[in-house]
């Protein structure tokens, strides 16, 4: 992948996360609240500016934006902006947050770019060539599979979910159960509302594990490139995603999918 497609995401996700990190000090923003999510004028003025970039940049590719749709392009080269990745947390005064951008080819993510403006922590994966936090390597010895990180008992496993998981009752409870099965089998499930930052930290080895349940695809086209170019241990389904910095660990998060009846 060119460095150039690499520079274009990056400059993006900067472009939006500056602002957000302004209107978050400030609270200078407009919200409505609904009953299963939040939107907020931050949204809308962080894909603004991602987007010029992306539309000066790259105007041939097709881009699609999570408030504005779809943007025509060359389908075969795409893009994927989250302009705020945790609109709950953003709202709420909590600095948990990013932007998102993802580059696929023939829907291959080719790059994966977050960027979380508070703590100014921006994480770049190309497929083939690692994973970096902010400009270093990701130290894949220390996240890899391995039997040095912690047993399942000990670990820190994130759940993730779609936007309309909650809305449908069969879903919800499916969902309920992994919730409840990670609970029982690990030290602390995280409920991520910002999953472009938390893929960020499992793929440092932060947080030891992930499963994600019908997630959306801004977030986890991004996440798997994450983890797979740190070199963590990954499987999937139809529904489901399982990311872990152990074999045993995997192992155990594929049994929770499985006793849920994921398919």
């Amino acid at each position: 992948m060119s460095e150039t497609t690499e520079t274009v995401a990056v400059e993006a996700c900067l472009a939006g996360g500056r602002y957000l990190r302004n209107a978050f000090a400030t609270g200078d923003t407009d919200a409505t609240y609904l009953a299963y999510d939040v939107k907020s004028s931050a949204d809308t003025e962080s894909e603004r500016r991602m987007l010029a970039v992306l539309e000066e940049s790259v105007p041939e590719h097709r881009i699609d934006a999570e408030e504005s749709g779809t943007h025509a392009g060359d389908d075969d080269r795409r893009w994927i902006v989250d302009p705020l990745d945790g609109t709950n947390n953003f709202e709420a005064g909590l600095p948990t947050f990013a932007t998102a951008a993802t580059y696929l080819v023939d829907d291959e993510p080719e790059v994966a770019v977050s960027y979380a403006p508070v703590p100014d922590d921006l994480y770049v994966a190309v497929r083939g060539d690692g994973m970096r936090y902010k400009g270093r390597p990701v130290n894949t010895a220390e996240t890899a599979a391995s039997d040095d990180g912690p047993p399942a008992s000990a670990a820190t496993v994130m759940s993730v979910i779609g936007h309309d998981v909650k809305r449908d009752p069969e879903t919800a409870a499916v969902s309920e159960r992994i919730n409840r099965d990670i609970e029982t089998r690990c030290k602390r499930r995280l409920e991520s509302w910002s999953p472009a930052l938390h893929w960020g930290l499992l793929a440092r080895g932060r947080i030891d594990g992930a499963v994600s349940y019908r997630p959306d695809a801004e977030e986890q086209r991004l996440g798997e490139l994450f983890v797979r170019e740190a070199g963590l241990e990954t499987a999937s389904g139809a529904e489901w995603f399982v990311a872990a910095r152990t074999d045993s660990l995997r192992e155990e998060l594929l049994a929770v999918v499985e006793t849920a009846g994921v398919e």
